[in-house]
């Protein structure tokens, strides 16, 4: 979760909350049209409201901050102790009233533009590939229609999925960056053919010009800024959701990928921005301090409010030591942005990456897919 607009005074709550709740009240939040500063805001109201209320498990939580209006945090810390109750309860209590009486509706009360989301970190090897693969596929495999794009010029997963690359006579995504394409850029996809996606998840795959898109972009005199914008917007209509598998540096390309993911008018909080996989280590710490630098500069420069939508800590193994568990307990003791899921080392992610198979194709059963799918209910919120 993101800084809120400066649309009115905020004060920032910092509290342990399961992750069963967070992903509840985000999902149901999207549901009624709400961001979620404002569902939670609204969850405090009614419990305010409400003297007494059953007690509620709290096992599992982590912390978590959110923005209240200003007031917020001190008068429901004070309400806690006026009724003997730790934040961690009296949160979980909040959420659990709002949630009941907000059912699902029928449909969704607010449209939204297609959810865009990059999957970034400038550090190479940390699962950006496999974790915006997993997350498409699991997506794909709820029903959703999914394009995940191939941003990376060294074209891992592309390979990964097993695509031989662009179709036959198609254009590359930087030809119709550069406005040089012929042909539509929906004749550049692939669909994945896997019956458990019932051909929802397609795949613009990488083209080796992407080497070059740095430099090529750096000569475009005018509309360089909007791109990527220009050349995706053909396709947005036919998608639910556009993931983009980020390169591992901070270039041009990279912060034309933090402009796709702005947040647009009417755009709710968290519907669309970068997702950050990250390792237990000191070097994915100072990545995310230049990406999170990176960001705050093209949003001084333009203007654009960028989400970041959290970390997954991926590929973690607390036998590693006391050192991999410090580093881990670090990532989660942020909460803007917090960690959304924790990926453990194993074997089915990375028999999946060198058989050239889907996860949730080859291990759908597996503790790494079943995470995935968590992840990919919360994000589609």
């Amino acid at each position: 979760m993101t800084h809120p607009s400066a649309d009115e005074p905020r004060e920032k709550l910092l509290v342990n909350l399961t992750p069963e709740l967070r992903r509840d009240l985000r999902i149901r939040a999207a549901e009624h049209g709400l961001n979620m500063q404002d569902a939670a805001a609204s969850a405090l109201s009614i419990w305010h409201d409400t003297p007494t209320a059953e007690e509620v498990p709290t096992r599992g939580a982590k912390s978590w901050g959110v923005f209240l209006p200003a007031g917020g945090p001190d008068r429901f810390t004070r309400e806690c102790e006026a009724r003997g109750l730790t934040k961690v309860q009296g949160m979980a209590q909040a959420i659990t009233q709002w949630l009941a009486a907000h059912p699902s509706p029928d449909q969704r009360l607010v449209s939204q533009p297609v959810k865009r989301i990059l999957v970034g970190n400038q550090k190479g090897g940390v699962g950006k590939t496999f974790v915006a693969s997993g997350i498409a596929q699991a997506m794909a495999e709820m029903g959703l229609n999914v394009l995940l794009v191939d941003y990376d010029a060294q074209g891992h997963l592309t390979r990964r999925l097993q695509i031989a690359g662009l179709p036959e006579g198609s254009d590359s995504l930087l030809t119709h960056m550069l406005g040089e394409a012929d042909k539509h850029l929906a004749r550049s996809l692939v669909a994945l053919p896997h019956e458990r996606f019932g051909g929802r998840l397609h795949v613009l795959p990488a083209s080796k010009d992407a080497f070059l898109m740095d430099t090529r972009l750096a000569l475009l005199q005018v509309g360089r800024d909007t791109a990527l914008t220009r050349a995706l917007a053909p396709l947005e209509g036919s998608y639910d959701v556009i993931i983009l598998d980020g390169p591992p540096n901070l270039g041009l390309a990279i912060d034309l990928a933090i402009g796709y993911v702005q947040r647009r008018p009417g755009e709710l909080i968290d519907h669309s921005g970068i997702l950050m996989p990250v390792w237990s280590d000191r070097s994915s710490f100072d990545a995310y301090e230049m990406l999170n630098e990176q960001i705050h500069a093209h949003s001084k420069m333009t203007g654009a409010v960028v989400d970041q939508l959290g970390f997954v800590v991926n590929a973690y193994d607390s036998r590693k030591g006391v050192v991999t568990r410090s580093f881990y307990d670090g990532w989660n003791q942020l909460t803007t942005p917090g960690v959304l899921a924790t990926l453990k080392d194993a074997i089915e992610g990375r028999e999946a990456s060198d058989y050239q198979v889907p996860l949730l194709e080859h291990a759908p059963e597996s503790q790494q897919a079943e995470v995935m799918r968590a992840l990919a209910k919360e994000l589609a919120a």
